[in-house]
């Protein structure tokens, strides 16, 4: 399975993050995390970014920093039918003097979200990301199972012929 992570690029809470947290989790469940600033590649970057949401499974995204770009590939994926977990530090839940245009804020539209909040990479987040991804993902391998059960059963008939 493959999970596209969608946040801010050269930020080094991101990274860390993402370095500490998100990629060992996904690699301990054996699935392979795709960012597109972690992958070589010569591409035009919009395209490799919606290649790679495609060949995903399902989305991470991290609205720390308020990247318009991440919320777009969020509601890419989210409309090709992926879940899409959300992750923010937990100083974007509310506005912040030094900020009054709002932009270091989640935007409303996705306060409604169970968003993941962070301070640091720790055991918790880890932990919280473990069990939503295992919650994210009992669906989408019970329909993997059932497909490749159909499959199997479709290539014994066709040997019956």
């Amino acid at each position: 399975m493959n999970c596209f992570v969608a946040s801010a690029f050269d930020h080094d809470d991101i990274d860390i993050i993402y370095d500490e947290v998100i990629c060992p989790v996904l690699k301990e469940l054996k699935i392979r995390p795709l960012r597109v600033d972690r992958i070589e590649h010569n591409d035009d970057i919009d395209k490799r970014i919606f290649q790679f949401i495609d060949q995903s499974h399902l989305c991470i995204a991290d609205l720390t920093h308020a990247r318009p770009s991440v919320y777009y590939e969020a509601g890419y994926a989210f409309g090709t039918g992926k879940p899409v977990i959300y992750l923010a530090r937990r100083d974007h839940f509310r506005p912040r003097l030094d900020d009054p245009a709002g932009n270091f804020k989640v935007h409303f539209d996705l306060q409604m979200k169970n968003i993941i909040p962070w301070t640091e990479p720790n055991e918790t987040l880890k932990k919280r990301l473990r069990n939503r991804l295992l919650h994210v993902l009992r669906p989408l391998l019970l329909k993997a199972k059932n497909e490749q059960t159909q499959s199997e059963a479709r290539s014994r008939f066709e040997a019956l012929s």
